[in-house]
């Protein structure tokens, strides 16, 4: 038996990333076949519930206006995985869970091991306190941005 468990802090954090490991999953051409195929066998079983439940319609003895038929129904969905994973809807920063603080230590050790200890903990200065961990929830999306900033910084500069 495979478990995947995924946990948050709140609901929408949770389906946010539920969704965000499903978009990546998605990137594996095996992976996105075995789904399109579950996709269409729960189409086809709900399709089979919705008309066993709708019953046969009376026969009328007036005509009723003749039904044209319209545009073809489009096929169920893509049979190729993706090139590129699609765009989450924007949101505002005030929509915006805050970054957890998994999420900050994560990008704050990748960030430390990358650009020296000694980085981090001035940024970490900034926000007067002593460590990731101890960053206040309406700060860690600040945190991150610096660090964001750090790497655009390290970018820029040449190689010696």
């Amino acid at each position: 038996m495979v478990k995947i468990e995924i946990t948050g802090d709140t609901p929408l954090e949770t389906l946010a990333s539920l969704t965000a490991f499903g978009m990546h999953c998605l990137q594996n051409e095996d992976v996105y076949a075995a789904a399109n195929r579950i996709l269409e066998a729960e189409r086809r079983d709900a399709r089979k519930v919705a008309s066993a439940a709708t019953p046969a319609p009376a026969s009328d003895p007036t005509p009723g206006p003749a039904e044209t038929p319209g545009p073809a129904a489009p096929k169920s969905g893509p049979k190729a995985p993706p090139t590129e994973a699609p765009t989450p809807p924007a949101v505002s920063a005030d929509d915006a869970p805050a970054p957890t603080v998994a999420e900050v230590r994560q990008r704050g050790i990748e960030a430390s091991r990358k650009y020296g200890k000694e980085a981090i903990v001035a940024i970490l200065q900034k926000f007067n306190v002593s460590g990731m961990s101890a960053i206040e929830e309406k700060d860690r999306a600040a945190f991150l941005a610096e660090l964001d900033k750090l790497d655009a910084e390290k970018a820029g500069e040449p190689d010696a």
